[in-house]
């Protein structure tokens, strides 16, 4: 039986604050830096983790993030006698000329000062500050994080609570006028003036603002998380780095410096100490101005070039003829112009995600994000669907027929061309298993101290077994021989816990299998660029069959057994479940798509949205915890245990029969739609019916943890209600998506080649052609000489070219290969 963990008072009392809602953290008696390797950013109120961190560090003092973490914001009134600083004097002035500030939840520092403690209003923005509002009146707001009581010091001073929350007393909320104070710029100092502000331009280019924001919160991080005796260093490399990005235009001059700061006070850095340091260092950056990653200038250029080709095809705005206008070339003859609407991508329009699908609590989650991330719906949307899925894993599958069991795991990708908000939706999304890996974390550690202590009892016994054995051949060797003697209990190593996992990024292939080995219930893995995955086959397994087998496996949930390069036994796994989610560009999708398909690339449900027009930051803040209860019920639904010896399994949730006839319903029509239908498509149309069942598997278990109502039972089997919706997403969205994604490759394949042919004239000006040759220099599909002869017979029909007659013998002619293009198509000299 396990034995509870006695807890020290400070522990107890970081447990009370989480069970009410506040994430807490450990933070250093001595110093008030935080302990674990991310500070105020590793806050949690889960229990497992919070009584892991005050085993490991029993005197640490409780750390709150402040802003909207927390729920709260906190006024802090220093008190220093040597610098003539009382924040206690200075609010009783402010409140003289101004008001009286609310009664609500107050604290006493160990130096004498008061931290005062006010509801987070998510329409104002609350920055921290450093004697912004008085002198000796500081603010940690977003991103900043304040000392709890009974926290006590390394010299024994405590923080003790002069009014407690969490008891009669509501948090309040900050009055207009205290506002003001805080939103009001800082006047500086005369005798220590400011350098000149840069202003931002008019205009700017979004991806490279978004990515000098992102250097900006990346070196904050740093700062905020920098070991005591590196900080000023730390630092100072942010300000210089951070400079350069001002220098260039992408980033406001003060908001970077008051980022560093807030980042420096968190490291315990000093005011003053850290303002000298953040001047130094961005005085030599901004002498830098920042350079971007080179291939942008390229595909800038070739953007550039797209847009002046569009603008031909599409003709002159004035309504003058162009060379090309409507999809087809301007005639100057008089004949008729042949139809050159295959010239086009065959790209249709993007469908719409409605977000309504999951539910009104998800979906009001699902437009926030996208909202805050300035990215489509549709990449929120699938991406949380993927991230259900792969949380759900083996816990629960659907069972849809006698012997057909399908496990909710998806493959999906989100394609788009960089800057149309992949990475930001992708971000926000993934980052609801924050809490269930800290959990696991927490939980990891716990077994491998109880590992430790049984394999050390285990290496002893073994000791005193080997020396047993010695002493009895010493004194009898022929009776030893004879009979042995019998090996005592407790001396075999225990085997070693593994780490709990939900989502996994960039593992080799033998790395996944042993992640799946000790994590039955399947992950995610996560991929901000899914090309890296497919460029990876055969990288390390010498041949891309093994990797593609791999994954196949994986998306089917079979047992399968991974072979070791370094190691003679294999890892066996009973239930390989692990989805795909992640970014591509579309160029890249274009070679996945037009090479030989398994199947695998069928197995995707691909999302192309538009992107969002212009560019908003965010103001708002996005409530997550409907979100993250969700990910956390559907992370604790377990696996069904089976006898000794034998792996836990999969529990079979079964169809019922009304949703069964609707899924026969919808295999039947894609069967239809089969015949015709392009290679890709024909893949595409024949998964449907299993990914209806993983999409309605997805969507019941969303429904049910999305749920407010507790205690109440989870689904016991999958309803008409999930699979008509099930239906709705793959006919309304998935498939039109696909032939989206697909573009040439989703029609026939003479269409496609007639239209590579037609493009290769246009593009090279040719007038005639010889098709022999020809298709060597096109290459592709168009070697093969089949091919090539039906690409200019479907040409020739159209009007686009014209067969040159070889006379022959006795005035007969014979098929040519050589070709004129029409007057109409060929570009003038």
């Amino acid at each position: 039986m396990a034995i509870k963990p006695k807890l020290s008072g400070i522990a107890t009392a970081a447990l009370d604050f989480a069970t009410n809602g506040w994430p807490v953290f450990p933070c250093d008696p001595a110093t008030k830096a935080p302990l674990t390797d991310h500070g105020h950013r590793d806050a949690t109120t889960a229990a497992p983790a919070i009584i892991a961190w005050w085993k490991r560090w029993p005197e640490a003092m409780i750390g709150l993030p402040t802003g909207a973490a927390s729920g709260v914001w906190v006024l802090d009134l220093d008190v220093d006698g040597a610098k003539k600083i009382d924040g206690r004097d200075a609010l009783d002035q402010l409140e003289a000329t101004h008001g009286q500030l609310p009664n609500g939840p107050c604290a006493e520092t160990p130096r004498g000062g008061v931290h005062i403690f006010f509801r987070h209003d998510p329409e104002r923005l609350v920055r921290n500050s450093v004697g912004k509002v008085a002198s000796g009146i500081d603010v940690r707001g977003d991103g900043g994080y304040v000392v709890l009581a009974p926290s006590v010091r390394s010299d024994g001073r405590s923080y003790q609570w002069l009014s407690v929350p969490f008891a009669d007393t509501d948090f309040p909320d900050a009055p207009d006028w205290l506002y003001r104070l805080i939103e009001r710029p800082k006047p500086e100092p005369v005798s220590a003036p400011s350098p000149p502000i840069r202003p931002l331009p008019d205009t700017l280019d979004p991806r490279r603002l978004a990515y000098a924001q992102s250097a900006l919160e990346r070196e904050a991080k740093a700062v905020a998380s920098a070991a005591e005796g590196g900080r000023n260093h730390r630092l100072n490399t942010a300000a210089h780095n951070v400079g350069t990005f001002v220098a260039a235009g992408f980033l406001d001059e003060g908001e970077a410096r008051d980022t560093l700061l807030a980042a420096a006070l968190e490291c315990g850095l000093t005011a003053p100490e850290a303002r000298r340091t953040i001047a130094s260092g961005m005085k030599a950056g901004l002498a830098k101005p920042a350079s971007f990653p080179a291939e942008w200038a390229e595909e800038e250029e070739a953007a550039r070039r797209a847009v002046e080709l569009n603008r031909d095809l599409a003709g002159p705005d004035n309504g003058a003829p162009g060379k090309i206008a409507n999809g087809t070339i301007a005639a100057e003859a008089t004949s008729a112009a042949p139809d050159l609407s295959m010239l086009g991508e065959h790209r249709r329009a993007p469908p719409v995600f409605n977000p309504d699908w999951f539910g009104p609590q998800l979906a009001a989650w699902v437009r926030a994000t996208a909202k805050a991330t300035c990215a489509p719906v549709d990449y929120v949307g699938t991406a949380l669907l993927a991230l259900a899925g792969g949380v759900i894993g083996n816990q629960r599958r659907a069972l849809a027929g006698a012997k057909w069991n399908e496990p909710p795991i998806l493959f999906s990708a989100l394609v788009g061309f960089p800057s149309a908000g992949k990475s930001p939706a992708l971000g926000a999304v993934m980052s609801l298993v924050s809490d269930e890996e800290t959990r696991l974390d927490a939980l990891y550690r716990e077994r491998m101290a109880e590992w430790e202590t049984k394999k050390v009892a285990a290496e002893a016994v073994r000791a005193a077994y080997k020396t047993a054995c010695r002493e009895a051949m010493r004194g009898d060797p022929e009776l030893t021989r004879a009979v042995p003697l019998s090996v005592p209990e407790g001396m075999e190593e225990p085997a070693k816990p593994f780490l709990g996992r939900v989502m996994v990024q960039d593992a080799t292939i033998e790395k996944l299998a042993h992640i799946a080995q000790g994590n039955p219930k399947g992950f995610l893995s996560f991929h901000d660029e899914l090309a890296g995955l497919f460029a990876s086959f055969g990288r390390y397994s010498g041949s891309g069959g093994a990797d593609r087998t791999f994954w196949l496996q994986a998306y089917n949930g079979r047992s399968h057994i991974v072979d070791r390069v370094k190691a003679d036994d294999p890892i066996r796994i009973p239930h390989l479940a692990i989805g795909i989610v992640g970014g591509i560009q579309p160029d890249r999708a274009a070679e996945l798509i037009t090479g030989t398909d398994d199947g695998l690339v069928s197995r995707f449900l691909w999302c192309w949205p538009d992107p969002v027009p212009g560019f908003t930051v965010a103001r708002e803040r996005v409530d997550d915890s409907v979100a993250q209860r969700v990910i956390s019920r559907l992370a604790s639904l377990g696996m069904a245990p089976q006898p000794a010896g034998r792996p836990d399994a999969p529990v079979l949730v079964p169809l019922e029969e009304a949703a069964i006839q609707r899924l026969e319903d919808i295999a039947r029509e894609m069967k239809a739609r089969e015949e015709g239908a392009s290679r890709l498509m024909r893949g595409t149309l024949g998964k449907v019916r299993g990914n209806v069942v993983r999409l309605a598997t997805i969507l019941t278990f969303l429904w049910w943890a999305a749920s407010s109502r507790d205690p109440f039972d989870e689904p016991s089997e999958i309803g008409e209600a999930a699979v008509a919706t099930a239906c709705e997403l793959m006919l309304g969205y998935f498939i039109p998506m696909a032939e989206r994604v697909f573009g040439d490759a989703a029609v026939p394949e003479v269409e496609s080649n007639a239209a590579a042919l037609a493009r290769y004239l246009q593009a090279n000006s040719l007038k005639t052609f010889n098709a022999s040759k020809l298709r060597y220099k096109i290459g592709g599909q168009l070697r093969q000489a089949a091919a090539m002869t039906a690409a200019c017979e479907e040409l020739e029909d159209l009007g686009y070219i014209k067969a040159a007659a070889v006379p022959g013998s006795r005035g007969k002619g014979r098929p040519s290969k050589d070709f004129t293009v029409c007057p109409q198509t060929a570009v003038p000299d």
